[in-house]
C-alpha cells in the first residue's frame, strides 16, 4: 500500500537509486578480519533449478581459528595451502547437518519475533555482530554475506517444497503451516522477493513456460500467471510484491503477495469458465507503476474482457476489510454477498491517507477492489515502518482473507459481474 504523504519521498529515493550502480547480491564477498586478513570464503556451488545455488557447507567450527590468525595478519597468498590441524578438521556430517539443523532453527525463531536474523548468521559464519539489517539498497560486505547464507539456506527450503509439490493434487490449499512458512521465508530485498515469488508459483503448480516476467523499470518485473478457462472473460487477481526501506514488509505487502500465488495454488487445476490472471505487481510503493506497466500492455480490446479485478494489499493484522472508499460499488456488493454466505467475516470501511493498484484499474474503466487487514486505528502505526515485521501478523486472520477471496473468485467465475456504468466504477 503506498501513503499519499509518502510520494516526495520516493521521488526522492528515485533520484538517489538513478545515481547508484547496482550490485549483484549473489556475490559473495569476504569481509575482513582486524589486522588485514579475509575471512573465510564460501566457495561457488552447483545451481539449483530457478538460480539459486546450494550452499556449501563450511566447518562451523573454523571461528576461533580465523579469530586466532586475525592477531597476526597473514599475506592472502599463505592462506590457500596451510593445512587444517586436527582441531579444526572438517565435521562429520551428522554433526554439519545437526549445526544446519539448529541455525535453521534460530533462523526461524527470530523471524517469528520480528528480530533480525543477521546475529544468528553472523555468530555461525564469521563470528562478528553484523551493523545493522540489511534492506533495500546496496549492502555492505559483510551484510552481502549474510544474505547469500540466508538465500542459500531459502534455496534447500524451495527443494523440500517442490519435492512435497509433486505429491499434492490439484486444487490444494496450502496447509496454515504452508501459509506462515511462506510469510515466514519472503525475502527483505525486492530484487529477492520478485525471485521468491516466481519460487511460490511453482510451488503451486506453474510451470516455467506459465510465469511471465512483465519489464517494470528499474530491473523489476511484474510476475503473471494466467490459469486458462473455457471462455477469454478475465478475472485479475493481484497484489505487490515491493516493499519500503522501512521494516521487513511482511504486512504490505508480503501477506497480499504470497496470498495470490496460494490463490493460485488452490485454482490452477480446476475448471473455470472465466481465464484467471494472478499478478505480483512490482514498484507499487514507487506510485503504482507495476499496474500502469500492465495496464498499458493491454489494449482497448483487452481490457475490455477483464469482468473484475481483486487486490489484496496490507492484509492479515486486526481483521479482513473492503475498501469502500476506493473501490466499485458492485464488487463491494458481491464481496459482502460472498461473506454471508460462506460464513468469512469481512467488514466494508473507509480508509483515507493511502492508495493501491486496484485505483489503476478503475482509472481504466475496471470493476476493482482492494481488500486489507489493518484497521484504520493500526495501519499506519505498521506500515513504512520497523512494526512490519511477523509480530503483526495473524495467521487466523490471513486465512479468513484468504477463503474470502478464494470464494469472491468461484463466485465472479459462476456469475460474471456484467455491465457497469462507467460513473460507478
Amino acid at each position: 500500500m503506498i501513503r499519499r504523504d509518502s510520494a516526495a519521498a520516493a521521488l526522492l529515493s528515485l533520484l538517489l537509486a538513478s545515481s547508484t550502480t547496482a550490485q549483484t547480491i549473489g556475490t559473495v564477498v569476504a569481509p575482513r578480519l582486524p589486522g588485514g586478513a579475509p575471512a573465510l570464503v564460501v566457495p561457488g556451488a552447483p545451481v539449483l533449478g530457478g538460480g539459486l545455488a546450494a550452499p556449501t557447507l563450511a566447518p562451523l567450527s573454523l571461528t576461533p581459528t580465523l579469530a586466532a590468525a586475525a592477531a597476526t595478519p597473514i599475506p592472502v597468498r599463505s592462506i590457500v595451502p596451510v593445512a587444517l590441524t586436527p582441531a579444526a578438521a572438517a565435521p562429520t556430517a551428522a554433526q554439519a547437518l545437526g549445526n544446519a539443523k539448529a541455525l535453521t532453527a534460530n533462523l526461524a525463531a527470530a523471524s517469528a519475533q520480528g528480530k533480525d536474523e543477521a546475529p544468528a548468521l553472523s555468530a555461525a559464519f564469521d563470528g562478528r555482530t553484523p551493523a545493522a539489517s540489511v534492506s533495500e539498497g546496496v549492502p555492505s560486505a559483510p551484510d552481502n554475506f549474510i544474505l547469500e547464507a540466508r538465500r542459500r539456506f531459502s534455496a534447500l527450503k524451495s527443494a523440500e517444497d517442490s519435492a512435497a509439490r509433486a505429491v499434492l493434487p490439484e486444487g490444494t490449499i496450502p496447509t496454515d503451516e504452508d501459509m506462515h512458512g511462506r510469510m515466514d521465508r519472503i525475502p527483505s530485498t525486492n530484487p529477492e522477493r520478485m525471485k521468491f515469488m516466481v519460487e511460490l508459483f511453482k510451488l503451486g503448480g506453474a510451470t516455467d513456460a506459465d510465469i511471465v516476467l512483465q519489464d517494470a523499470g528499474r530491473g523489476r518485473n511484474n510476475v503473471i500467471v494466467t490459469k486458462k478457462g473455457k471462455t477469454d472473460r478475465v478475472i485479475v487477481v493481484g497484489a505487490h510484491y515491493d516493499k519500503v526501506h522501512e521494516g521487513l514488509g511482511k504486512i504490505d505487502n508480503g501477506t497480499g503477495s504470497t496470498m495470490v500465488a496460494n490463490l493460485y495454488q488452490a485454482l490452477h487445476g480446476v475448471e473455470t469458465d472465466a481465464t484467471i490472471v494472478f499478478i505480483a505487481f512490482a514498484r507499487e510503493e514507487e506510485g503504482l507503476i507495476g499496474a500502469q506497466t500492465y495496464m498499458r500492455s493491454l489494449d482497448k480490446a483487452k481490457r475490455a474482457k477483464i469482468d473484475a479485478m481483486i487486490n489484496l494489499d496490507t492484509l492479515a493484522v486486526d481483521g479482513t476489510f473492503s475498501w469502500k472508499n476506493n473501490s466499485t460499488r458492485a464488487v463491494l456488493d458481491r464481496l459482502q454477498q460472498v461473506s454471508r454466505e460462506s460464513g468469512h467475516a469481512l467488514k466494508e470501511d473507509y480508509l483515507n491517507g493511502g492508495d493501491a493498484d486496484s485505483s489503476v484499474f478503475r482509472s481504466a474503466g475496471i470493476p476493482a477492489v482492494t481488500l486489507y487487514g489493518a484497521s484504520q486505528d493500526v495501519i499506519f502505526d505498521i506500515i513504512h515502518s520497523e512494526n512490519d515485521n511477523m509480530s503483526s501478523f495473524s495467521l487466523a486472520h490471513y486465512k479468513n482473507a484468504y477463503l474470502l477471496a478464494l470464494e469472491a473468485i468461484k463466485s465472479l467465475d459462476r456469475n460474471p459481474l456484467g455491465p457497469v456504468g462507467r460513473r460507478d466504477i
